[in-house]
């Protein structure tokens, strides 16, 4: 299984009051990783995603934090696809401090929505191919 890799830095918006990376901003690191993995695999999230036929809504996410994140400081967002199913997938990201510390683990259940019935639906065949070689399957 290969991972994706997104750097960053904390910004001022990520801290709170103490400095530190607030917990939910965590989950946005992650979601910035997941729009650069899908980009890579040629499946970029719609500009308009008012209009678009399908989503891929998070119906669960969860998150251990393993060490504080400061502003400035340099991060590595590590997405690896832990299983595609038919209608859903499931990543994994592990964010790493420069010295290659563990600050958190997150993970992110995905499924695919018909926007007109607003129903779960199939996901798209190149998607769940390209998910499924990314995740080794």
């Amino acid at each position: 299984m290969s991972s994706h890799v997104y750097e960053t830095t904390i910004r001022l918006q990520h801290v709170d009051g103490a400095g530190v990376v607030f917990f939910a901003r965590f989950f946005e690191l992650a979601h910035l990783a997941y729009e650069h993995m899908l980009e890579s695999l040629g499946h970029a999230l719609p500009a308009d995603l008012g209009r678009a036929a399908l989503i891929l809504p998070i119906v669960h996410a969860e998150s251990d934090y393993r060490a504080s994140l400061r502003m400035g400081e340099r991060v590595r967002v590590e997405v690896s696809v832990r299983a595609v199913k038919s209608r859903s997938f499931t990543l994994d990201y592990l964010v790493r401090k420069e010295d290659g510390a563990e600050a958190a683990q997150l993970s992110t259940v995905h499924v695919a929505v018909d926007t007109a019935t607003g129903k779960a639906t199939r996901l798209p065949e190149e998607l769940a191919a390209a998910l499924g070689q990314r995740a080794g399957m």
